[in-house]
């Protein structure tokens, strides 16, 4: 059977089968607008295609005469039962019954429905959340922690090998600013309070020392800092890895509980030592692609000009300056240059120089996180076919700038491999999050899951019968559920306002519904009565409610492959939604345990597991626990 069950041969043969026609009709070079071109939609047959549409746009035809000379030259393919044509549109109508009974054997007998072998053998890295050490997580970037393990997870489930990358940032402004705040805790007005989480603690310090930042005093020895946290064995640098690293502990705390793990953590201050960056300025030079002006407002700074980077990206549009710094007068490269560096390393165009240590053990699960440092062993990271990257659209000049210098460095197929997934601003209810500001104070990942177990136990107290062990389980689940839907149900790209009411809502369109629907399944396949054998005889007619969920559930694996084409979560999120919705009708219209035949109970226990198993997996590849009782 194809790779993609009877789904993939159905589609295969209206391809081949169209093919066909075109060919004898003397349109063959139209062959390759064929797969673009078929539509699941509900156009006007089960599929449609509208490729005599394109033809006939073409040629100057008329629509509707080309597509009834095409649809008579067709040769019914194997689960079609007619084909038609209307307005243009070739439509093709499914036997109903015998594609039925395949898609769900298939779906109940394959190991994993919701997966591929498309991208076997290859390697992506996906590198999320990247926060600086300086405040803890905040609700505004959230969505980057769940784009990236979303985009991992889907990653994963269509053949790539997948490294989990964290880029730490521990040679930034902030974590200067923090490190002057530390040595003065006094002037601050903080006294630093060891049973608070570390991280929270230093947000605080962060937020104090931003609000003394008009004194020039105070700016010119943090800049001081800044400039010393660079230098290898100074006690600014020890300071600042010292400070980050039990920050990343604290933040690893709140990531295993939204069971979010990562393969190995990459120190901006790693890059610098292991003289990464001065290769990567070295292998620029010599390009041409950086210059050190030696007088006028960049004198002795290194920078890009944007002339050299060719073809100037959408991203440079209106910008008032014609250069992008990457290493200060004073010496102090940036995050652009550091940045351009640690993808040359991700893509294989500068050694693999670092050493590796187990850094700790993250979660229940002890699985280890790795890092960088300045001791340890060789280990296989890096050198990856596409490095993803999750950050919010307010970074998209300076990943553009990244994206062009890998481009000159080592063609447009490296750069290709580069893709930033740029996310809107997360809002919640008109209040926005600002790290330096101290807008998080109440808003941090922390205090999310929290509010959200808690309300999630209100709800699931006053809807089900649970005892207290299966509540605090069940509510625990929810709430994960229903903070990972609400923040991955919109395409990327688009701002977020977050609604506790849509979020923990179990009538549609949220986290809780899709699991209330999977626990529905699961309830029915596990009550006495559903212990017969669960298979669709020959002779069973699939009414309309059932053949809609059918049909649904035998595009699984090609709706996998398009969120992975374009890294987008909320393809799967849409998908899970419609599912959980053709389920329900199928449920509400359809007696499945007390069907009154017992070939009719059967077939429906059938359509029930396979429904079931698919969700299951849709919740696993987006990071939800499958919830098993409501």
């Amino acid at each position: 059977m194809h790779e993609y069950g009877p789904y993939g041969e159905l589609i295969e043969g209206i391809r081949s089968s169209m093919k066909d026609a075109l060919d004898r009709a003397g349109y063959g070079e139209f062959d390759e607008e064929i797969a673009k071109s078929i539509d699941t939609s509900k156009m006007f047959g089960d599929i449609s295609s509208s490729v005599v549409l394109r033809i006939a746009k073409a040629k100057s035809l008329n629509a509707g005469e080309l597509a009834k000379n095409i649809v008579e030259l067709i040769s019914k393919p194997k689960y079609v039962a007619e084909v038609s044509q209307k307005n243009g549109f070739v439509n093709f109508t499914i036997e109903r019954n015998t594609y039925s009974r395949d898609v769900v054997d298939f779906a109940v007998s394959e190991e994993k429905i919701f997966s591929s072998k498309a991208w076997s053998g290859k390697k992506a890295i996906i590198e999320y959340p990247s926060i600086n050490p300086a405040h803890p997580m905040h609700m505004g970037q959230v969505r980057n922690v769940l784009l990236g393990d979303g985009i991992a997870n889907l990653h994963e489930r269509a053949g790539y090998k997948v490294e989990r990358e964290d880029y730490i940032d521990d040679l930034g402004l902030q974590v200067a600013e923090v490190i002057w705040g530390l040595s003065h805790m006094e002037k601050i007005g903080i006294t630093f309070d060891s049973n608070k989480k570390f991280d929270s603690m230093i947000g605080e310090v962060y937020v104090a020392v931003n609000k003394l930042l008009e004194d020039k005093n105070i700016k010119d020895e943090i800049s001081q800092i800044l400039v010393n946290m660079e230098q290898d064995g100074t006690y600014e640098s020890k300071t600042a890895r010292e400070m980050a690293e039990n920050f990343v502990k604290a933040e690893y705390e709140t990531l295993a509980k939204m069971g979010i793990y990562h393969d190995v953590l990459v120190w901006e201050s790693d890059i610098v030592r292991k003289k990464l960056l001065d290769e990567a300025l070295d292998k620029m030079q010599g390009k041409g692609i950086i210059t050190k002006p030696s007088e006028g407002e960049y004198a002795n700074c290194i920078v890009i000009e944007h002339s050299k980077l060719g073809d100037l990206a959408s991203d440079f549009g209106g910008l008032k300056e014609g250069v992008k710094v990457l290493v200060r007068s004073n010496g102090a490269p940036n995050y652009v240059a550091k940045d351009i560096a640690f993808h040359m390393w991700k893509l294989g165009l500068l050694p693999n120089s670092f050493s590796y240590h187990m850094f700790m053990e993250q979660g229940s699960q002890k699985k280890p996180l790795y890092s960088t440092g300045a001791e340890g062993s060789q280990m296989d990271f890096g050198a990856a076919d596409v490095a993803i990257n999750t950050i919010d659209t307010r970074q998209s000049y300076e990943q553009a700038v990244v994206r062009l210098a890998i481009a000159l460095l080592g063609g447009s197929d490296y750069s290709e491999k580069i893709k930033h997934i740029a996310y809107g601003v997360v809002e919640l209810e008109g209040i926005s999050l600002s790290g330096r500001k101290g807008t998080w104070v109440g808003y941090t990942c922390d205090d999310l899951i929290r509010e959200a177990e808690e309300k999630a136990s209100r709800l699931i107290t006053d809807r089900f019968e649970l005892s207290d062990a299966e509540k605090a389980e069940v509510a625990s689940q929810i709430a994960m559920s229903a903070i990972k839907y609400e923040f991955l149900k919109l395409s990327n790209e688009k701002n977020l306002v977050f609604s506790w009411s849509r979020a923990l809502n179990f009538e549609g369109n949220s986290g809780p519904y899709c699991e209330y629907t999977h626990a529905r399944a699961e309830r029915i396949l596990e009550s006495p009565g559903a212990e017969t054998n669960k298979e669709m005889g020959e002779n069973y007619a699939v009414s309309q409610q059932e053949f809609d969920l059918i049909k649904r559930i035998s595009y699984a694996r090609t709706v996998l492959e398009k969120a992975v084409r374009e890294c987008k979560p909320n393809i799967v999120i849409e998908y899970m939604t419609l599912l959980a919705s053709e389920f329900s009708k199928f449920y509400e219209t359809t007696p499945i345990l007390k069907a009154q035949e017992e070939g009719d109970k059967s077939a429906r226990l059938a359509i029930t597991q396979a429904f079931e198993k698919l969700m299951a997996e849709l919740l696993l590849s987006l990071g939800m626990t499958p919830v098993k009782r409501m």
